[in-house]
């Protein structure tokens, strides 16, 4: 069976979701033509943020298009964007002397349901400016967030927590993880999600090849959320567990996704056991 891959689509606005936003300007046009450009979009978007009370996990802002990785906690997903867009479309039309959209459309929404796909989408982001070779290096680029990621940027409004949490709850660390897997994911080949909607889901299924090869789980030392998405499929409503070996790998998955601040319940509900299952297996009973 074919790993599952992030959702793309409609988009499906529920409270406390997470989304990976795109918008892109008509044809060969342009929405940002100086520093100013991108300076006054990073205001509406922390504006935007404290007003529709949001989470801004990322972003990316290139010439010709821009991403957003957010989470709402309200479901005010389509006023925000609309706040945001219009707001940018009229300075940009009122400094520049011009009229008609600025935008191309509407804006795109993925919705995230799944830890992998938190890194997945993030790293995609901030390899963006990369991959469309507008600098030679991630580390480089001033217009998205990865600074905030991998480096002690105390002041910023960037939640960047959701993401560096899969990794490690120590935040030295998780930072440490996250540089590694941007510099394995530089050479991985990636399509435009603004010409292939599906871009993101090839992408994916490349970095999971990565992980499958552990080229990347030897650079980080650590079992990356990605394997404990298969792991979990594995165990999923099977009622009994009867070899010593899959015992061991049960129970190694369990002590994983404690160590990632996972409760004996929400384990639980994730593998579809009772709560005494898995306390069992914790305490290395027979089960």
């Amino acid at each position: 069976m074919k790993p599952r891959t992030p959702m793309v689509g409609r988009k499906v606005i529920v409270k406390g979701g997470v989304y990976h936003i795109t918008q892109r300007a008509p044809g060969r046009e342009l929405l940002f033509l100086e520093n100013r450009d991108y300076l006054k979009f990073l205001s509406l978007l922390k504006k935007m943020k404290k007003e529709f009370n949001l989470s801004i996990i990322c972003f990316s802002l290139l010439p010709n298009h821009l991403h957003i990785f957010l989470k709402i906690k309200e479901v005010n997903l389509d006023k925000a964007m609309k706040n945001l867009f219009q707001s940018y479309a009229q300075y940009f039309n009122t400094k520049y002397q011009r009229k008609g959209h600025v935008f191309c459309g509407v804006y795109r929404a993925s919705f995230c349901d799944r830890d992998d796909y938190l890194i997945t989408a993030s790293l995609y982001i901030h390899l963006n400016a990369y991959k469309a070779k507008l600098t030679e290096s991630p580390f480089n680029y001033k217009w998205h967030s990865l600074d905030v990621y991998v480096k002690g940027v105390k002041t910023t409004f960037i939640d960047k927590g959701l993401v560096l949490n899969t990794l490690d709850f120590n935040l030295e660390k998780a930072k440490k993880i996250y540089r590694k897997l941007i510099e394995e994911a530089c050479d991985i080949e990636c399509e435009s999600l603004i010409e292939n909607k599906y871009a993101l889901k090839s992408f994916y299924g490349k970095l999971l090849d990565r992980f499958k090869e552990k080229t990347i789980s030897k650079v980080t030392s650590f079992v990356p959320v990605f394997e404990l998405e298969e792991q979990i499929k594995k165990f999923v409503s099977k009622e009994r567990v009867f070899a010593i070996e899959e015992k061991s790998a049960l129970r190694y998955l369990i002590e994983q996704l404690r160590s990632r601040g996972f409760s004996v319940s929400e384990i639980a509900s994730k593998l579809d056991y009772n709560r005494c299952h898995v306390y069992s297996l914790l305490s290395n009973k027979t089960v």
